[in-house]
C-alpha cells in the first residue's frame, strides 16, 4: 500500500473541535507522574521534563486522548522523562520531540498495543540534541509523522528507535537516521514495520 499523507493515514479523535487549554507541563518544579485513563483532553503545547527530570505521562486505554495544538516534548530540558501509550490511547500533536536540549538525555516514548497511536502532523525528533533517547513502538502500536530525525545534532548521540511485534508501525514521509551524531540506531524486528515515502 502507497504511503499516504501521515495526516489521512489514521482515523484519530477530532481534537481540534473541542477547544484548547493552556500548556500541559510535567515537571516544571519537581518531579511529577501523570496518568490520564479516560475522555479527551486538549492542550496548547505539552512539556514532560520542562525544567526537572524523572517525570512520566501515561495515556492508557480506550477513548483516552490527548491533543496538542502545537508541539509535544518529552524531555525539554530535564532527563529521564517516560510517555507511555497503550492499550489504544491516542495522542496527536504537531512536532514531536524525544530529548530537546543538549542535557536532555535518556528520555523515553512506549506506544505499544492495538490501536495505540502517536500521529505527529510535523516532524519527529527522537534525539534533537540529547543522547540515550529512545522510541519504541510495539504489540500492534502506531507512530505516523512527516519528517523523522534520530539522533539530530553532532551531540546527539546513541538515540534509538524500535519497532517490534505484528503490526506495529512507524510511518514517516522522511527519515534520516544519524543526521550529525553518532551510535544512533533503527531497529525493525518480529514482524514490525517502518515505512518511508509519499504516495
Amino acid at each position: 500500500m502507497p504511503v499516504e499523507d501521515v495526516r489521512n493515514l489514521f482515523s484519530v479523535p477530532d481534537l481540534l473541535a473541542a477547544g484548547y487549554d493552556a500548556n500541559l507541563y510535567i515537571g516544571a518544579a519537581s518531579p511529577e507522574d501523570v496518568s490520564y485513563t479516560t475522555g479527551t483532553n486538549n492542550f496548547d503545547n505539552g512539556y514532560v521534563g520542562y525544567s526537572v527530570g524523572s517525570n512520566s505521562l501515561a495515556i492508557l486505554g480506550v477513548n483516552t486522548a490527548l491533543g496538542f495544538l502545537n508541539d509535544l516534548y518529552v524531555g525539554y530540558e530535564g532527563s529521564s522523562n517516560s510517555m507511555v501509550i497503550s492499550n489504544g490511547g491516542q495522542v496527536a500533536n504537531n512536532n514531536g520531540f524525544i530529548g530537546n536540549g543538549s542535557a536532555s538525555s535518556n528520555n523515553s516514548v512506549l506506544v505499544t498495543g492495538s490501536n495505540s497511536l502517536w500521529t505527529n502532523s510535523g516532524d519527529l525528533y527522537v534525539g534533537k540534541a540529547g543522547s540515550g533517547n529512545s522510541l519504541v513502538i510495539s504489540d500492534g502500536g502506531s507512530v505516523a509523522n512527516s519528517n523523522a530525525v534520530i539522533g539530530y545534532d553532532s551531540n546527539s548521540s546513541n538515540n534509538s528507535v524500535l519497532v517490534t511485534g505484528s503490526n506495529s508501525l512507524w510511518t514517516n514521509l522522511a527519515l534520516a537516521v544519524g543526521r550529525w551524531g553518532s551510535g544512533n540506531s533503527l531497529m525493525i524486528s518480529d514482524g514490525g514495520s517502518v515505512a518511508v515515502g509519499s504516495s
